[in-house]
């Protein structure tokens, strides 16, 4: 491995808590660099990308993105697309080896494993796969069927060869067996025509690890503008109008995609062509009164971190836009439709409102953000944050040591700097806090926005000791899932084994989950008599490791009927009140 990107995969391994060989840890530092769009820090996201194990017909990570969100499961699909006419797709395929040098042969192997899982898409049962490369056939089959109410006809795909090479791969790219095997993928006509290979190096790895942090550098020509006289932590503002062409150059990459990251909701916040606000946008952009677009829409706000400025050029780094989202949208629409490719210039005679803003301080962001109406609606979470209950458990989480965990009571933007995997959020502790103090799972599955809302009796007076009880059953849970993967199958199960856990380690609480009265529950655990929560040292932690392996024996029984189609458990196979139950009482019988 290159000793740069060694270094960086080190430090990265150890801010987020992953382990494992030096291929399993370069996959997980691709994975979070290449889907940071999709995953953000999200250790489960990146987890979940990961298709490794040994059986992976040499394809290391897979994602599938429905307007502009990544999906794991089928309803996931359903449900981004019902209350939409257009929608949009894509897959994205990722080979990432630690080697300095490009492999013909197993580059052709990694292609090989995407035509397996495009097959088996386009004709589910036809070939065998392992269950994760299967869970990938059936989201892009569930996109292929539902193919009239997505924008494109074919899928979108990106391929990626990712190495710690010095160059570029395009020798290994004009192989015959890579050549063919591309060819074989293309001639399936699942995916769209220009599909093609990327061979990457790692310096196009460390410029995706940049873009963690924002597009870097990127020049664009700024002449119509005004200076904001700069104040307190402001460094430098400017309002005035940008050319499509120039504005086009933040908002699009090389590949002329949306650039990752910039947008405070990420892409979330495109709407689609057939939104009614969006559609009066298109209407202007394609009309002959686009001269008065100025004048017709409020424009764009961007936030960067660094700007520098050489006359009308300017040099932008790690910036959002934090007002515009659906007018950068619509114009990166405009600028591929046949309008403009006839006639070019179209782009640089239409004008774009914008005002551009430097701070470091991510205070003045939020601020601004606020201001120009895109700050998110305040989250039941953070109200029940703000409680000092969720206070004292976030103090109590702190004296726990390194090899503890930590409770991210409030959003920082850029989070607590401690190992990400034993980090909680207020959102994971209402799940975690369900399954494993009040017996519901079920609830914690299916229904995760009911334990956010005020009030609700996740959050009772009872010791701070209690939800580290409820964290760190979880925590162990997924080092299980990391450590062993082929135990990735039974995922969408993970509380209802929490649930178990907790019932063999406090077999009083599994007396209580089996009466499911909240209020009960909520008076044993104030009393705490005959309750052992200490089980993150000693022997309890021991007591804690033998009931996941009880609890994930009891559960590749209980699902082996979904199991045996060779595919990950789906929240329909877990989410009833009856399994919860069911497993509760196995759990418990002698």
């Amino acid at each position: 491995m290159h000793i740069l990107t060694r270094k960086r995969v080190q430090k990265f391994s150890r801010d987020f808590g992953f382990e494992g060989t030096e291929s399993d840890q370069f996959e997980r530092y691709v994975a979070a660099n290449y889907l940071y769009q999709y995953v953000g820090d999200s250790v489960d996201k990146i987890e979940r990308t990961i298709l490794g194990g040994g059986e992976d017909e040499v394809v290391d990570i897979a994602a599938v993105i429905v307007n502009g969100q990544i999906v794991f499961e089928p309803e996931e699909v359903d449900d981004l697309i019902s209350d939409q006419a257009s929608n949009s797709a894509r897959a994205i395929f990722i080979q990432a080896k630690t080697s300095e040098s490009y492999d013909s042969k197993l580059i052709a192997k990694f292609l090989h494993g995407v035509e397996s899982i495009t097959k088996y898409a386009m004709r589910p049962g036809s070939i065998e796969l392992p269950p994760r490369l299967v869970d990938v056939a059936t989201l892009i089959d569930r996109i292929a069927e539902s193919g009239d109410k997505f924008q494109e006809a074919r899928i979108p795909c990106d391929l990626y060869y990712v190495t710690t090479s010095s160059n570029d791969g395009q020798a290994a790219q004009s192989e015959l067996q890579v050549k063919q095997a591309l060819s074989r993928i293309r001639d399936i006509a699942a995916y769209s025509e220009q599909l093609s290979l990327r061979t990457h190096g790692h310096d196009e790895l460390s410029i995706k690890q940049k873009e963690r942090y924002g597009p870097q550098n990127v020049q664009f020509s700024f002449e119509k503008r005004q200076t904001i006289p700069a104040v307190g932590s402001v460094a430098e503002a400017y309002i005035g109008l940008v050319a499509a062409k120039e504005l086009l150059k933040l908002l699009v990459d090389e590949a002329g995609e949306i650039r990752a990251g910039i947008f405070e909701d990420n892409v979330r916040l495109d709407l689609g062509p057939h939104n009614a606000v969006n559609q009066r946008v298109a209407s202007t952009l394609h009309s002959d009164d686009r001269g008065l677009f100025p004048f017709l829409n409020n424009g764009l706000t961007l936030i960067a971190t660094e700007l520098r400025g050489s006359g009308d050029r300017f040099f932008i780094s790690g910036y959002q836009v934090v007002n515009g989202g659906q007018t950068s949208h619509q114009l990166v629409r405009w600028s591929k439709s046949d309008q403009v490719q006839v006639d070019p210039t179209l782009l640089s005679e239409l004008w774009i409102p914008i005002k551009l803003v430097s701070s470091g301080d991510s205070d003045i962001k939020t601020r601004i953000a606020i201001a120009t109406n895109l700050q998110t609606a305040i989250d039941p979470t953070d109200i029940q944050s703000s409680s000092q209950t969720a206070k004292n458990v976030e103090e109590f989480f702190e004296r726990s040591g390194i090899e503890g965990l930590r409770y991210e009571r409030q959003g920082r933007g850029t989070g607590i700097e401690f190992t990400r995997t034993r980090v909680v959020t207020t959102s994971e502790l209402d799940r975690a806090v369900a399954a494993t103090l009040f017996g519901e799972s079920a609830r914690a599955i299916g229904s995760p926005k009911e334990l956010e809302s005020e009030g609700a009796f996740i959050w009772g007076e009872f010791s701070e000791e209690a939800y580290y009880y409820a964290a760190w059953i979880l925590y162990r849970i997924d080092r299980y899932f990391a450590r062993t993967p082929e135990s990735a199958t039974l995922k969408a199960a993970k509380y209802h084994i929490a649930m178990m856990v907790s019932a063999i380690v406090n077999p009083r609480l599994g007396s209580a989950f089996k009466v499911a009265d909240t209020k009960a529950t909520t008076e044993i655990l104030m009393r705490k008599r005959g309750l052992e929560f200490q089980i993150a040292v000693g022997a309890n932690s021991e007591t804690v490791e033998a009931a996941i392996l009880r609890a994930v024996k009891i559960a590749l029984a209980f699902y082996s009927a979904a199991l045996a189609e060779r595919r990950s458990l789906r929240k329909d196979d877990v989410r009833s009140r009856r399994n919860q139950e069911e497993l509760l009482k196995l759990a418990t019988s002698t």
